[in-house]
């Protein structure tokens, strides 16, 4: 029951005993207040119809067999009034018309009163619709702004994986260039000095230009591996080798913040690629998980199938030795497992 419910139930009461004490004093009279609160309180809090319908019928009844009850249908009119069943409040007209009596005040009082009860009713509804309509829409824009604020989220997410793998793709192109076109023209023109040098042993000018060259050369070696590794995406890798295991389905659950040491990236891919080889060529899996999650010290990576044969050759699998090879000599750990299918478990440390 709202506030407002309780404040017009309030002035309605009063109204109907003032109204009643408009008749002669008596003892009894306390009786009519007592029904009417305890008639609408059950018609206002009771569920099931035909229980009310039972309070509305009782109650009209009453009022006709003991008329001081009569001045209080206004509130029972607010408590039964309900524009989809009109009979409930119907019932209550009855005493009413036969009471008819336009001469009596207290019928003509009634009357008016029961008007006014019937218009704070139909406020009250229109005020109630009113405001389930607000918390409806309060709680749509809120759904909408959540949403929205998702849909956000999601989108500058995609724009920075775009813009990050735009620029990987741009220092894979760069490195590309550099070993093809400045590192083959440094490559000839060390060789032409060699040559030169052959013919002319004691010319001290070539021989420092040789090693300047060779300097030179060592630096965009060492400049282009650096860009070339920098420019390795680990979990496009991996979806990409995901995506050419077509024998099973694979499930990845992949959360790696940082972008990784070139020798732990090199090490987890060649690890994925050799794992998903043994799968293709020895189990008979269908489904294939992988989870590879960032820890604050170290990488940690599972591969599991639901295969019933195992997915290598334990003993003679020089794949796998590889992989534990690499995963050691990176001060990391490298077990398998092959209870419940063929599983792999490996971490490595950052510091690596």
């Amino acid at each position: 029951m709202r506030k407002y419910d309780l404040e017009d139930k309030a002035v309605l009461l009063i109204c109907c005993t003032a109204i009643s004490l408009m008749r002669p004093l008596a003892v009894w009279h306390v009786i009519p207040v007592l029904a009417s609160v305890i008639a609408a309180g059950l018609v206002t809090f009771l569920e099931a119809i035909r229980h009310k319908f039972v309070i509305i019928v009782l109650f009209a009844a009453g009022s006709l067999i003991y008329p001081p009850i009569f001045t209080f249908i206004p509130i029972m009119l607010y408590s039964a009034y309900d524009n989809k069943r009109l009979i409930q409040s119907g019932i209550l007209l009855i005493p009413i018309a036969a009471a008819f009596d336009a001469a009596q005040p207290i019928w003509l009082a009634t009357i008016v009163l029961s008007a006014v009860s019937l218009m704070l009713k139909n406020r009250t509804s229109i005020h109630e619709k009113l405001r389930v309509h607000y918390l409806s829409l309060l709680d749509t824009t809120r759904e909408m702004t959540r949403e929205i604020k998702e849909q956000h989220r999601i989108l500058t997410e995609s724009q920075d994986d775009k813009i990050r793998l735009a620029t990987l793709n741009e220092r894979n192109r760069i490195s590309r260039e550099i070993h093809d076109h400045v590192g083959h023209r440094l490559s000839s023109a060390f060789l032409q000095i060699g040559a030169i040098l052959a013919h002319n042993p004691m010319d001290e000018r070539f021989s420092e230009l040789k090693d300047t060259l060779s300097l030179a050369m060592d630096s965009i070696r060492k400049s282009v591996h650096d860009i070339y590794d920098s420019s390795i995406d680990l979990v496009s890798q991996i979806e990409s080798l995901a995506a050419k295991l077509t024998c099973c389905r694979v499930e990845l659950n992949i959360n790696v913040p940082t972008d990784p040491d070139a020798k732990v990236k090199y090490a987890l891919i060649s690890a994925v690629k050799e794992i998903f080889s043994n799968i293709a060529r020895h189990s008979d899996a269908d489904l294939v998980r992988l989870n590879l999650i960032e820890h604050p010290a170290f990488y940690q990576m599972t591969v599991s199938d639901n295969g019933s044969t195992i997915a290598a050759d334990l003993e003679k699998g020089i794949g796998l030795k590889g992989i534990s090879s690499r995963v050691e000599a990176l001060n990391g750990y490298f077990l398998i497992r092959t209870n419940n299918g063929f599983e792999i478990f490996m971490t490595i440390p950052k510091e690596a």
